[in-house]
């Protein structure tokens, strides 16, 4: 049977759980919110299968893709509903074209993410963007399996771990199954997320009833979440986060008040790596070790790299890496260039993990006890405008009396 002593060996990729016909395994939150298995001893018959199918533990090698390219989807306006250039979608409709079914993540009505599926294109524009926070896979894999049963033609979309893991679990190849991945720099906790968001809604809905005094906090729900909003240009994206106003009917009302910020203290913790499960330091499915058929990626530096074809409203990276992934590619709806597999290492975590912040440990220890997982946040995650204000604040108090350091410092603040 599975155990996990070390942490760093459990992705949360969740195939052990779903492979076990016994349902002698669940998938548990530790204190820090990641989910990883345990196992009911008692109802465990030892079969093994929940060995075989730990992508971990059965790791495939390193690999190389067959082409690459740098691209956009022609169609500018998927593109600004993407979180890059639009690819997901054009890989989405040509397996829904062929009357299949595609997986991938979303938001549930309480705004989590989830796995699930969709059959029609009416329902892709709640599977695009990116969602910083670890997905729980749920019966997924076992559908995948069902629809691919039926002869469905099948595109299943996740983390590199994830893809690992629905291999593993199905225990052989399907020509109707098309696998893609994303170059992942790690995942955030479920918790984490939720603690953030709760304090984040409460934080605008004062905000939002401060220009409308007629509305109260219950007559307020969220929209809509972005963590890539683009409105400021691919590269100086944000996390934003629209309110609208409760309608008795449940109708869809417009957007009533929006929130946009650039230092969202938990996209900088983000971005640190101050708050990802602890094997996405030390990541085992680098270097296209998932066995994807294709994999997709913001392709960071391509100002740099091919400023031609930069833009700034965002590109996608493609990797090509079976024959089943080029001919799901309809290069057709893309304006894009070829590039290579070398010049990607230096702007994004092809071939190497994040690296761990140093106070990940001291940060998550007090997650429970803080009065705010914001300011938690920010003192562990301090912005570049937080460092030159506390060091104008130390170079005034050494030269400055402390009373007119203080008042300087409230003229700044506008106070």
């Amino acid at each position: 049977m599975i155990k996990i002593v070390d942490k760093t060996y459990c992705c949360g990729c969740g195939a052990c759980e779903q492979i076990c016909a016994k349902k002698a395994i669940q998938l548990i939150p530790d204190n820090e919110g990641f989910w990883y298995p345990e196992v009911n001893e008692e109802i465990c018959v030892e079969c093994g299968l929940c060995i075989k199918s730990c992508p971990v533990i059965n790791q495939n090698d390193e690999r190389e893709p067959h082409e690459v390219y740098a691209a956009v989807n022609k169609d500018e306006s998927i593109r600004k509903k993407s979180s890059s250039g639009g690819i997901f979608s054009i890989v989405a409709e040509e397996v829904l074209e062929k009357g299949g079914v595609v997986f991938g993540v979303r938001f549930n009505e309480n705004w989590d993410v989830i796995f699930d599926y969709f059959e029609s294109i009416d329902k892709i524009d709640n599977f695009r963007r990116s969602k910083y926070v670890q997905a729980k896979v749920g019966d997924s894999y076992k559908d995948v399996l069902r629809f691919l049963k039926q002869g469905k033609y099948v595109l299943f979309t996740g983390t590199p771990c994830q893809i690992a893991g629905l291999r593993l679990f199905l225990r052989r190849e399907y020509e109707n199954l098309i696998l893609m991945d994303v170059i992942c720099e790690g995942v955030p906790s479920p918790k984490l997320w939720r603690m953030y968001l709760e304090e984040e809604f409460s934080k605008q809905c004062k905000q939002a009833i401060a220009s409308y005094p007629n509305l109260s906090t219950k007559e307020l729900v969220i929209k809509d979440i972005s963590f890539r909003n683009k409105e400021s240009g691919w590269n100086r994206f944000s996390f934003s986060l629209n309110l609208t106003k409760r309608r008795n009917d449940g109708g869809d009302s417009p957007i009533l008040y929006s929130y946009v910020n650039r230092d969202s203290a938990y996209m900088q913790a983000m971005f640190n790596y101050l708050d990802l499960r602890p094997i996405c330091y030390v990541c085992p499915f680098k270097q296209c070790k998932s066995y994807s058929d294709i994999t997709i990626a913001d392709y960071w530096g391509i100002d740099k790299l091919h400023p031609e074809f930069n833009d700034n409203r965002g590109a996608s990276m493609i990797f090509i890496h079976t024959e089943k992934g080029k001919s799901i590619l309809t290069l057709e709806k893309m304006s894009y260039i070829k590039t290579n597999y070398e010049e990607s290492f230096k702007f994004n975590n092809v071939i190497t993990s994040s690296k761990k912040h140093p106070r990940r440990e001291a940060f998550y220890k007090k997650i429970d006890s803080c009065e705010s997982i914001i300011s938690l946040l920010e003192y562990y995650t301090p912005t570049p405008t937080d460092i030159v204000k506390a060091w104008v604040k130390k170079l005034m108090n050494f030269l400055l009396p402390p009373s007119f350091c203080n008042y300087l410092l409230s003229k700044w603040r506008g106070q």
